[in-house]
């Protein structure tokens, strides 16, 4: 299974944002699409960062307690470029799941995005995260299940 290819269990095409679009459209994707971590992108589609559920409360969370103690002022939603790492773990979608696995422990995080590189620029080709490998992993489980029954 380690030697299966990134391309065979990433989501593709990925649910991206731009970084001009709030915070809030932010939080809206990713209930909408039960995820956690968009990928950032230009009109292009190249990277440009990432931004999580975690960015997101933080900045929700900035804002309640700015307003409750400035209640006269404004509300100015951040954008998407506020609140987003621009420092991106990517990985190509020729990655094994092996290699994957190890980035995701060197890096601490639970999914990244796949880009293919086209003239220096990484553009977003699709997503996996470690919920990916899980489903490839009870998948082979229940094949194997169905065999053995």
């Amino acid at each position: 299974m380690h030697r299966i290819l990134v391309r065979e269990i990433m989501s593709a095409p990925a649910v991206t944002i731009g970084p001009e679009q709030l915070a809030v459209d932010a939080a809206e994707l990713m209930e909408e699409f039960s995820i956690r971590r968009l990928p950032v992108v230009n009109d292009d589609n190249v990277l440009l960062g990432i931004v999580t559920d975690t960015d997101v409360l933080e900045a929700e969370t900035a804002e309640h307690v700015i307003n409750s103690y400035e209640p006269d002022v404004e509300a100015e939603w951040l954008a998407v470029a506020d609140i987003m790492s621009d420092e991106v773990v990517a990985v190509g979608p020729d990655c094994t799941v092996g290699e994957l696995a190890s980035i995701f422990i060197q890096h601490k995080v639970g999914g990244v995005p796949v880009v293919e590189s086209l003239a220096n620029k990484k553009q977003v080709v699709g997503i996996v995260t470690e919920t990916d490998i899980f489903q490839m992993i009870v998948n082979a489980w229940q094949a194997e299940q169905q065999q053995s029954a």
